[in-house]
């Protein structure tokens, strides 16, 4: 157990353990299934030298929140499940494949053509599993004739989203938590998604005087899929004490996603007072 600990100790203390995660690496970072033709891509890699056994299945699940605004996975909610699913209507090919050191493999997902007539928003969690054919990191230990080896496996998820027909978002604001906590302003806003997809976009934050003048200002990739609280902080750094304008704005753009993919909505503004001590 003590070179078990020790073994451990050094994959974290020089970076071993991150460098693991990235040798099998996927792109990109969510799936989009084209509503024409029903298909969409993802690119499997073998960034490493030593092949690789991939599976992929699939979980219903969305970003949720907590009622601090922590970020959570739901994967219980049966209602959504009913409504918003891809699982039973899309594949993989193929499932299960064996990558080689350095390898590329390209994994269509296709949503199954009689159930293409389904109209709305359905998404879902793709999840790879890969695991060394070869021992990525084995450690033998001869003591009284007992041999220890590690092994390591890894399991990546990404968001897969299929629109068909008439689909539509936005945000709506019910209410704002304000706390402040040395120095920082902590943003809890409260938030209902309308229409029928998840609202896929970016949150900022501003921090006006009387004038108009922005004095602290921040931003956020988030995601709305249903009622969810997000949570963002203002750095109060420079700010003296007072009484000022929050404004929180919510657009349908994000970097890691295309203009092309997201369900666009307008922008979304909401303005309340607040008071830094």
């Amino acid at each position: 157990m003590k070179s078990l600990r020790t073994l451990l100790i050094l994959l974290v203390c020089f970076g071993l353990a991150p460098l693991m995660w990235a040798q099998v690496a996927l792109a990109p970072s969510f799936v989009f299934i084209d509503e024409n033709s029903g298909v969409g891509n993802v690119f499997v890699s073998n960034n490493s030298q030593e092949a690789y056994e991939i599976s992929i299945d699939f979980a219903f699940g969305y970003p949720d929140s907590d009622a601090e605004g922590n970020l959570v996975m739901n994967y219980e909610d049966s209602g959504a499940y009913a409504i918003h699913a891809l699982d039973e209507m899309i594949r993989a090919f193929p499932r299960s494949f064996v990558l080689q050191g350095g390898e590329q493999r390209t994994v269509r997902i296709q949503v199954l053509p009689n159930q293409r007539r389904k109209e709305g928003a359905f998404f879902t969690r793709m999840k790879v599993l890969a695991q060394p054919q070869a021992r990525e990191v084995t450690e033998t230990v001869v003591e009284e004739g007992i041999g220890t080896r590690i092994t390591f496996n890894f399991e990546q998820v990404t968001a897969v989203f299929y629109h068909k027909g008439r689909v539509s978002t936005g945000v709506e604001v019910k209410g704002v938590d304000v706390r402040q906590n040395e120095g920082v302003l902590e943003l809890r806003p409260h938030l209902l998604r309308s229409g029928n997809a998840p609202f896929l976009g970016s949150m900022y934050a501003r921090l006006k005087d009387k004038n108009g003048r922005v004095l602290a200002e921040t931003q956020s990739t988030t995601t709305v899929y249903f009622d969810e609280i997000r949570r963002i902080d203002l750095n109060l750094e420079g700010v003296e004490a007072g009484s000022y304008e929050l404004e929180l704005s919510f657009e349908t753009k994000r970097n890691d996603m295309m203009a092309s993919d997201l369900v666009q909505a307008a922008r979304v503004v909401h303005v309340q007072e607040v008071k830094v001590n």
